[in-house]
């Protein structure tokens, strides 16, 4: 009786461990994800076309599933257009540069893919006076993620808004844009 008692926990046991989750270890492959959507790789994607005005960030936000981690980008609704960007991976001392400054800005992680925006800011320079429109943390460190370590904001100048997001390793991703609301999705599998 106790000789089946333990076999049948050892077959339980057994059945639990099938599955592996970068969650757990921060690297490799989720076993029952299906391959990644788009199979665009880890080569450099762009927009088509500039916006004709300066795209106004409002958000960042994470998100992870239990095959993907995303960020999103949200910028002021009220245009139709979508924001101009190009995604590439770059190496670790370009990705943690400031621009402008030139300032070394550490950022967590192995792999760095590199989000640049154009023409894009994070406050409205219109007005008589300065409105912030992005209002959230420069520096974000998300929680639960499979490969994303770090999203640090590296530049704001001269309509230029450049964010780089640190990665356990170099992984696929897709790009897809919105222009209502006007948004830019980065899923990483």
């Amino acid at each position: 009786m106790r000789a089946a008692s333990l076999l049948a926990g050892l077959f339980l046991l057994a059945g639990c461990g099938s599955t592996t989750s970068p969650k757990a270890g921060g690297t490799g492959t989720t076993k029952g994800c299906p391959q990644f959507p788009g199979g665009t790789g880890t080569g450099a994607q762009s927009s088509q076309a500039k916006p004709t005005e300066t795209m106004l960030l409002t958000g960042v936000q994470v998100d992870s599933d239990p095959c993907t981690d995303r960020v999103i980008f949200d910028f002021r609704p009220g245009t139709s257009q979508e924001p101009g960007f190009q995604v590439e991976y770059r190496p670790a001392k370009e990705a943690q540069t400031e621009d402008a400054s030139g300032r070394h800005l550490p950022i967590a992680g192995k792999a760095f893919l590199v989000v640049r925006f154009e023409p894009a800011a994070t406050a409205d320079l219109s007005g008589a006076k300065l409105e912030r429109t992005y209002t959230g943390p420069r520096r974000i460190q998300p929680a639960g993620m499979h490969f994303m370590r770090e999203i640090v904001k590296t530049g704001d100048f001269e309509a230029v808004l450049t964010w780089a997001i640190g990665l356990s390793e170099r992984r696929p991703f897709t790009v897809t844009s919105s222009g209502s609301p006007p948004r830019l999705t980065i899923e990483l599998g």
